[in-house]
Parts: C-alpha cells; structure tokens; sequence
C-alpha cells in the first residue's frame, strides 16, 4: 500500500491525534478522490508499533503484516467487488516470516461455485457477523483493534443493523473506520455514533499536476488536454481520471453507454427518449444517473454563470441546449435526478426508470 498521503489529504491528517482517536470515525467525501487510501493510511498508523513521533513507520513488524493483509488486529469489510482494495501479498512467498499471524477467512465447501457467480456489489450480513464475533476479545497485539468498513452504503438492513448495535456499544479495545461516498445513504442513528471527517477534493490545478506526474512515471504519453478531459468527465475524481488515463478501470466498461446518452440529450426537446433507453438500459443504472446529473449540472450552471464544470468538450451542445431548456424545469429535473440517485441500487427496471427519466428531460424545452 501507499507509505504516503496524497497531497490533499496533508491538511486533514494534521487534525488528526492518534493518540485521541474517538471509538469510530467516518470518513465521506466524493468517490474517487482516495479516501479508502486515507483509511488504510490511519489504520495502518493507529496499529504501528514504532516508538517514533512519526507514524506509520513503514518499517516496524507491524506494519509489514499491515501491509502483507496479514495483521491480526486488523478486518477490513468490503463488497466482494471490492476486495482488491484490501492490503495483499503482492507476490506468493514473499514474506519468510514463519510465524507471520494468518488472518482466519472461513472456506465453505462451496468456494468453487461462489467463483462461478457475479461478485456482490453489498456488504452481506454474514461478513459483518463474522468481523464483529470476535472483537470482544483481547486484541492480539498491542492496544487497540482496527475495523474498517468501505462503503457504509454499502450494507444491506440487517447489516446496517447489526453495526448500530456495536456503535451502540462499542468495545474498548477496538476502533471503527468507516467510508461514504454518499452520506445521505447512511441511517442517521450511524452517523450520530461516529466522528464525520470531510476529506477534501484537490482543487483542479492540484489534480492535474498529480495526474501528469502519475502518468510520466507510468511512461504513458498523454497531452494535459487529454488529462483535462478526463479529469472534467470524472467529476474530479481523480482515481477514476487516473485507472482511465492508464487504462487499467477494472469497473464495466461503459462508455459507450454514456456517449451515446449524451448524444441523446445534446438533441434538447428532439431527444428520441424510447430509442435511448432501448440502446442503454442495460448500462448499470448508477452510471447512467451519474451522466445524466452531470449534464443537468452543466445546464443548470450555464444559464446561471456561463460555465461548465464536466463537460467542457460538448460546450457547443451545452450552450444550445441551456438557451432551450426553461430554467424552473431544469432546477425540478435537478431535484429529481438526486432523488432517484437514493434508490440507484433498488431492483427496478432499468429500462422504465430511464425512458421515465427521458420523457421528463424532454419537457424542459416545452412551455
């Protein structure tokens, strides 16, 4: 893992006392700007060992089982499609340490089909129970265990559920991390239990910086108008602009979805909404909710101060569609949009939501 912050997380992590750390903190802020990186960071440095001021050390025992996945006071609990995330052995064998602690992961014999099936894109239950069975216990080193749960959002009910009654009363000994993207998803009754930390955004010249260096080194040639571009579509997120600029985004592809709405919508009131959804229903309906909210914010801001945020490559379509479009309707597709951002993972039919949603971007234009 990273032996270093980003650069616009320094700022967040001065404020932060180690050594007076509440029972669980939640970490939010926008997707894609590295915060479960800040995580493990904190994680990390709340179970070095090292004597110095100065931590993570990088260099004690503590902090290599960290960095290998193998420190026992350690759980981290993610989606299955997510477990890359976790710290790993980069490399079989690469640890000689015979004595080196085996965090306990279950095998079921069923392990052969779970292969088989589409990884789950929720924290089950199951994981939960099975983190938290064992946390009333002494921690097997040092003072404190850490358990770090990306995205909160990400629990089912019953999961939800079974956390609030650890916050509710937590163990001594053991420390919570949690990560949002999406605040608004999370029970209230959770958020009252944990210290809200905002990790900031770098601001856009920070970012391109950042992303010019990364791809130097990766010794990808890229123009900065490229990296701008890629930097805008993504929101500011930098991960994202980065796994794409590199060409390693192991998420579904699905930019030929989104282009092809965005073709849709630069068409105003024309926009032919049955044909659309037929062509992109089957695009995960995150993505799509996100383009669309994202046009809308560019609409919205044109009209408002003549500037777009996202997308600057489609300024003429922009342009011609935010003298067309009635600004009080704009504002109420806005409102919309955010809310059927809070069901985006309910099992509704993708092709209904977006023809719905179509029909209603086309009244914009009408009087």
């Amino acid at each position: 893992m990273k032996s270093s912050l980003f650069p616009w997380f320094e700022q967040s992590w001065s404020e932060l006392s180690l050594n007076n750390m509440p029972h669980a903190v939640l970490l939010h802020g926008q997707t894609g700007i590295g915060k479960m990186e800040f995580a493990l960071y904190l994680a990390k440095a709340l179970l070095c060992e090292s004597t110095e001021h100065q931590k993570p050390c990088c260099s004690c025992e503590a902090c290599h089982w960290f960095d290998t996945g193998n420190h026992p006071d350690f759980l981290g609990i993610v989606p299955e499609t997510m477990v890359s995330s976790l710290p790993h052995e980069h490399m079989e064998g690469s640890d000689s340490l015979e004595d080196k602690p085996k965090r306990g992961k279950k095998k079921s014999d069923d392990d052969s089909e779970k292969a088989d099936k589409k990884a789950s894109s929720f924290i089950k239950v199951e994981q939960i129970r099975e983190a938290l069975e064992g946390i009333n216990t002494t921690p097997h080193r040092g003072r404190q265990r850490v358990v770090l749960i990306n995205p909160v959002e990400a629990l089912q009910a019953v999961s939800a559920n079974t956390l609030l009654k650890t916050l509710e009363e937590p163990p001594a000994s053991t420390l919570f991390i949690l990560l949002s993207d999406r605040l608004d998803r999370i029970l209230p009754t959770i958020r009252s239990r944990c210290r809200l930390i905002a990790l900031p955004r770098p601001h856009k010249e920070q970012a391109l910086a950042w992303l010019s260096n990364q791809v130097q080194l990766a010794g990808i040639k890229k123009s900065s108008a490229d990296i701008d571009k890629a930097l805008s579509e993504s929101g500011g997120s930098v991960m994202d602009s980065l796994a794409q600029l590199l060409g390693v985004d192991d998420r579904e592809d699905t930019s030929q979805a989104t282009d092809f709405l965005l073709g849709a919508l630069a068409q105003a009131g024309q926009v032919n909404w049955l044909t659309a959804a037929e062509q992109i229903y089957k695009a995960p309906m995150p993505d799509l909710l996100i383009t669309l909210e994202r046009w809308i914010f560019d609409l919205l801001s044109q009209q408002q101060s003549g500037q777009i945020r996202y997308y600057p490559s489609r300024q003429i379509d922009i342009e011609k569609c935010a003298k067309l479009a009635r600004p009080n309707k704009v504002a109420g597709f806005w409102r919309t949009l955010l809310d059927a951002r809070r069901h985006e993972l309910h099992a509704l039919a993708n092709r209904v939501q977006i023809e719905a949603l179509l029909i209603r971007y086309q009244e914009l234009y009408k009087d």
